[in-house]
């Protein structure tokens, strides 16, 4: 993995490229190099993703031609114009697995199982037979695509971040995981006996004596996991990294959200993760595009080793059922793009990930509107003078 090949990428997190547009790989290849990106996040059929904001899922009636596309001629066609391919592993989110196994599902501190919301439903880091068949499809993945690295994404304890907007606060969203197991295993690795008792004052109880190492311990659960993907990773393909899907939330937002209830400090991950991917979708959070740069800052603070990339959006996101009436910007136009492009250009990071390369394929090859690929070549321009 070449940290200096991270200044512009992309997200193929489906694959209408070959199905609805019908590229072929190197046409795919040299379209995204002429667009300037150097490195992709790309689900495969090793790593497949479920649908979330954004189908991934091969529909019914396009799996006969499916069956004809080979992740590995795509990776090649890659190789052979400069871009970085980057496998990408959704860890923490697994509708199959759940259905199989719902003890994959944690509790709160109510004692109320984790609802899906909208399309979510979080698997814990602890659930350690999901992370070892996760692990293992991983080093799959490794062995027959040789990626330049490995993307993590839900790598985290659950909870549904974003409708974490300005206006709420930490006590409107519940803590995850007060099973008996997990306290258990808690109190395995950390010597920390929490009373039998109900979750709520299980949750109590921890809040009183053991707040410090609770969090602690959850912060330290994401980077062992971490670790094992990397550990697995570079046994095959030594020169890879890892990616993390990273949440953008700051050290002290909400009252210390990120490692109090998701377990991302980034302190914590900086041994473990060689490129952080801040999650900066202002328009999801209702932030105003300089909060990109402050997201950035900060990263770059706590790990000023690593490679901090920016993700932002080419279409909103968000707008409809439950996330309707919430103040999101509802239309990222060609001149709000440009303002996002140009405060990630400016801030401290390393990098741009857009988020997805089918909105942009439907902006150039079905609207005939190459306004925003003109702004991500500005950014190639802007990185290489």
């Amino acid at each position: 993995m070449t940290a200096g090949t991270f200044r512009t990428g992309m997200k193929v997190y489906d694959n209408d490229w070959f199905l609805r547009f019908d590229l072929d790989y190197d046409n795919a290849a040299r379209l995204l190099a002429d667009w300037g990106v150097t490195f992709i996040l790309a689900q495969s059929r090793y790593l497949p993703m479920p649908d979330t904001a954004i189908k991934s899922e091969v529909p019914e009636h396009l799996k006969d031609r499916y069956a004809a596309y080979d992740d590995r001629l795509f990776r090649e066609a890659l190789q052979r114009v400069g871009i970085q391919y980057i496998a990408t592993c959704l860890v923490g989110l697994d509708p199959e697995a759940v259905a199989a196994d719902p003890g994959l599902v944690p509790v709160d501190a109510e004692g109320r199982a984790e609802e899906k919301i909208d399309w979510y439903q979080g698997i814990p880091p602890d659930r350690s037979t999901h992370i070892d068949g996760k692990v293992a499809l991983v080093e799959r993945a490794a062995q027959a695509l040789r990626p330049d690295g490995v993307h993590l994404g839900f790598m985290r304890w659950p909870g549904f971040w974003e409708l974490w907007l300005p206006d709420v606060s930490r006590a409107d969203f519940p803590d995850y995981d007060y099973s008996r197991e997990t306290l258990n295993r808690f109190a395995e690795q950390t010597g920390v006996e929490v009373p039998e008792a109900s979750p709520r004052e299980a949750a109590q109880w921890i809040a009183r004596n053991a707040r410090a190492a609770w969090i602690d311990w959850k912060c330290a659960t994401v980077a062992g996991v971490i670790g094992r993907f990397r550990d697995a990773v570079k046994a095959i393909v030594p020169e890879a990294g890892i990616v993390l899907n990273t949440l953008p939330f700051r050290r002290n937002d909400f009252d210390r959200a990120m490692s109090e209830v998701f377990g991302q400090r980034i302190e914590d991950l900086e041994p473990v993760v060689d490129v952080f991917e801040l999650m900066c979708y202002h328009q999801i959070l209702r932030r105003p595009a300089s909060w990109i740069a402050d997201v950035a800052r900060e990263a770059k603070e706590r790990a000023a080793d690593r490679t901090a990339v920016c993700t932002v959006q080419a279409e909103a996101l968000y707008l409809d059922g439950m996330h309707a009436g919430r103040g999101r910007v509802t239309s990222i136009d060609p001149p709000a793009f440009r303002e996002v492009v140009n405060t990630v250009a400016r801030s401290p990071a390393d990098g741009i990930l857009f988020f997805t390369f089918t909105d942009f394929l439907v902006q150039v090859l079905e609207r005939d509107d190459h306004s925003r690929v003109d702004v991500i070549k500005m950014f190639r321009d802007m990185q290489e003078h």
